[in-house]
């Protein structure tokens, strides 16, 4: 054998005259594939006046010097082109394109081109064929906007953003099983809970575990179409004459609930006495679950029942305070509505209502 197997580097022959010939050919050969950078890939014809050590990747269809030479490095050395056939798996830098580009399967292709796998400090697989282990990954736009697609083959496979710790599933948002945009959430990375369904033709949003849950402090917005609140519960309510309860006592059904949507409270009460107490005056409702808002315009209570009033001949009728959590009571009569005293309250008086207003 003359040449290494690889380079085709020449050897020097034993007794060999002139040894530095031999030598000085394979040092401008290693010059040359060492570190390879060639001058341009796109060439077919010889540059009229390279300079010495210019290096290019002469391309299909050449002419001239280089005829026949297609895929070969090129190299002006001495007056004269030299030339050296590249394996597959060699990089080369072409100064043209400012990129690196690899020979395989006998073609040149750009770093950054067509891969079976890339790891970038992870390791890839035939599933997983591009992996990275890094605190950050940025993808930027080039310009003007920049898109992310994940695309799946039909519309029973999926599509969809994994969200993971320590390797098991928590979060997925995307498309799976449908083209249904679902976000769902697992504690294990086995058992699945669907948060959040659109529908892809209607745009409806439905949420399958069939609850929304709002936080416990409120977050009020002043976007009218905004709803920022919703709550339900129990209010007890109280009474009080002049503003006094002394000796006012309860039946064991006293009690109301709510519902609050937003700004708006609807409250239902069952108000019942076991003892009216010695208090006198007008007679309020105590215990509105939310203070109501300073304005002239008063949220309003329809009674739906009462048992036990005396000396009321009209409707029983209320309007909430201004800024506060309780409601006048009233009595309607020919074209006007009067306060309700002590006078029509029993010691057994039952009443029961729904009270709607506005939530400060």
């Amino acid at each position: 054998m003359d040449t290494t197997p690889r380079l085709k580097l020449p050897y020097i022959a034993p007794q060999q005259a002139q040894k530095q010939v031999t030598y000085n050919e394979a040092m401008r050969s290693l010059d040359v594939l060492v570190q390879p950078v060639v001058k341009s890939r796109t060439l077919a014809t010889p540059p009229g006046s390279p300079t010495e050590g210019d290096a290019y990747l002469v391309a299909s269809g050449p002419t001239g010097a280089w005829a026949g030479k297609t895929g070969k490095i090129a190299c002006f050395l001495d007056g004269a082109w030299m030339f050296h056939t590249p394996l597959d798996g060699w990089l080369l830098y072409v100064e043209a394109d400012a990129e690196f580009v690899r020979r395989q399967a006998g073609v040149w292709n750009a770093i950054g081109g067509s891969y079976p796998k890339l790891g970038v400090n992870a390791t890839p697989d035939l599933s997983t064929r591009l992996a990275v282990a890094a605190d950050a990954s940025r993808f930027s736009h080039d310009g003007t906007s920049h898109r992310l697609s994940i695309n799946k083959a039909a519309a029973a496979d999926t599509a969809s953003l994994l969200l993971q710790t320590a390797a098991s599933g928590r979060a997925e948002i995307g498309l799976a099983g449908d083209d249904d945009l679902r976000i769902k959430v697992s504690a294990d990375g086995a058992t699945w809970k669907h948060v959040l369904l659109a529908d892809r033709t209607s745009g409806l949003l439905t949420l399958p575990a069939g609850q929304l849950k709002f936080p416990t402090t409120q977050l009020p917005s002043s976007d009218p179409t905004t709803l920022d609140d919703y709550r339900e519960g129990t209010w007890t309510p109280g009474l009080t004459f002049g503003g006094a309860s002394v000796g006012i006592t309860y039946g064991a059904s006293n009690g109301g609930r709510y519902t609050r949507i937003g700004r708006l409270c609807v409250a239902t009460f069952f108000l019942q006495l076991s003892s009216k107490g010695s208090s006198t005056g007008s007679a309020v409702l105590t215990g509105l679950p939310f203070t109501s808002i300073s304005s002239a315009v008063l949220g309003m209570m329809l009674s739906g029942w009462a048992n036990g009033m005396s000396a009321i001949t009209g409707a029983i009728q209320g309007a909430v305070a201004s800024g506060g959590t309780t409601l006048s009571l009233y009595g309607s009569g020919t074209g006007a509505s009067s306060a309700l005293t002590n006078i029509a309250f029993t010691n057994s008086s039952q009443l029961q209502g729904v009270i709607i207003y506005d939530v400060a």
